[in-house]
C-alpha cells in the first residue's frame, strides 16, 4: 500500500512538474469526453427544448373547422396511470392525465373514468376506450387475459411512450398481444433521446395521418426495435440527424439508423391500437402538432371522424396573440407519489 503513494509524490515533487502531468492527464480527459460526445451524438446530448410556439392558422391548416362536429356514438375513455418515476418534466403520468382528462370531459358524448395501474373488469367492460400513460406493473396471467379479451372484443387502446414495456421482460410477448409492440429488454431493444436536428416522417396514407404534414420535428425520446406483432403497421418513424433527405416514408422507414416505432396501429380480433413511443417530456404534451397526432390516434382507434376531437389540439395552450403551444420546459414540476 506505501509503494504507490510515494511513486506519486516522487512525480510530483516540483511544482513545474505536476503542473506539467496535471494539465497532460487533463487534456486526455478533455479528449476522450469529447469523443464521448461525438460518439454518443446529438441525440444523446441533446438539451431538451421545446418547439418554438406557432401560429394558431398554421395548425389549423391540419385540423380543419370542427365546429359543430359531433361523435356517431357516446364514448367510454378509461384513462390508464401509474406513479411518476422520474424528476417533474419526465414520465409526469398523474399530470397528464390531470390535463388531458378535463379536456375529454369537454368533447361532447365522453366520459371518463381512471385506472391506477391496471383497470378492473368491470372498467374494461364499460370501456370504449383505453388510454394508457405508465410504466405497467408486473401483470397476473388473469390480467393478460381480461386485455386481450378486450382488444380482441373491439376494444380501442392509444398507448404512449413508456407504456410498451412491463417486467420481467418474459412478458413482452403478451403485452405485444395487446398493443402491437413491446420492449424486449436493453440487450435487443434501444432508447434514446432526440433533438430538433432529426425528423419525425409520417405516413400520411394512412387514414390516421392522411392530410399531415409529412415530417415534423420534437425533442423528446423514443424507444424502437421492438417485439412487433403481425399486424402492426409502423406509421411514424424517426431520421438520424444526419440522414439524407428522403423522397417517401418507405425510403425513410429503411433508411440507416432509422429509429422505427415512433408511431404503430395495429388490429387484434375487433379491436384498434394507436401507438406511439414518443412522450417523454411533459412539454410534448403541449405542442400542439403533437396533440393532433395523439387526437388523430384516438379517432383511427375508436374508428370515429378526428373533428370532435380538434378543441383538445388547441386548449389551454393558445396566447393572446393566437399562438400556440409553450416555451416552459416544466422541469421545476414536484412529482407527487400517489
Amino acid at each position: 500500500m506505501g509503494q504507490p503513494n510515494r511513486l506519486i509524490d516522487d512525480s510530483f515533487q516540483t511544482d513545474t512538474i505536476g503542473n506539467m502531468k496535471r494539465n497532460t492527464l487533463l487534456m486526455i480527459i478533455l479528449a476522450g469526453l469529447a469523443s464521448l460526445l461525438i460518439y454518443a451524438g446529438p441525440s444523446k446530448s441533446s438539451v431538451a427544448k421545446p418547439n418554438p410556439l406557432m401560429p394558431k392558422a398554421e395548425v389549423q391548416l391540419h385540423t380543419g373547422d370542427w365546429k359543430g362536429a359531433k361523435l356517431s356514438r357516446d364514448v367510454n375513455v378509461l384513462w390508464l396511470f401509474g406513479p411518476e418515476d422520474h424528476r417533474g418534466g419526465e414520465h409526469d403520468y398523474i399530470r397528464i392525465k390531470e390535463l388531458f382528462v378535463p379536456l375529454l370531459k369537454e368533447i361532447p358524448r365522453v366520459s371518463v373514468d381512471e385506472a391506477f395501474q391496471f383497470p378492473s373488469q368491470k372498467q374494461f367492460d364499460q370501456a370504449d376506450l383505453l388510454i394508457q400513460y405508465l410504466h405497467l406493473p408486473d401483470l397476473t396471467p388473469e390480467q393478460f387475459t381480461m386485455y386481450q379479451a378486450f382488444v380482441d372484443g373491439g376494444g380501442a387502446v392509444v398507448s404512449l411512450h413508456e407504456s410498451c414495456i412491463v417486467r420481467p421482460l418474459d412478458q413482452a410477448k403478451k403485452l405485444a398481444g395487446c398493443i402491437g409492440c413491446s420492449w424486449k429488454g436493453n440487450k435487443d431493444s434501444k432508447w434514446s433521446k432526440f433533438g430538433h436536428e432529426h425528423k419525425i416522417f409520417l405516413d400520411t396514407s394512412h387514414p390516421a395521418f392522411e392530410g399531415l404534414p409529412s415530417t415534423l420535428k420534437l425533442n423528446d425520446e423514443s424507444y424502437w426495435d421492438l417485439l412487433s406483432r403481425d399486424n402492426v403497421q409502423v406509421i411514424g418513424a424517426i431520421a438520424p440527424a444526419t440522414a439524407r433527405e428522403h423522397k417517401s416514408f418507405k425510403e425513410a422507414l429503411v433508411g440507416d439508423g432509422v429509429r422505427s416505432q415512433a408511431f404503430w396501429t395495429y388490429t387484434s380480433g375487433k379491436g384498434r391500437v394507436f401507438g406511439t413511443t414518443t412522450g417523454h417530456f411533459t412539454y410534448t404534451f403541449h405542442d400542439p402538432m403533437y396533440r393532433l397526432l395523439l387526437m388523430r390516434g384516438v379517432a383511427w382507434a375508436l374508428n370515429e371522424k378526428p373533428a370532435p376531437f380538434m378543441p383538445i389540439v388547441f386548449a389551454g395552450i393558445t396566447d393572446e396573440k393566437d399562438m400556440v403551444g409553450t416555451t416552459d420546459t416544466m422541469f421545476d414540476y414536484q412529482n407527487r407519489k400517489r
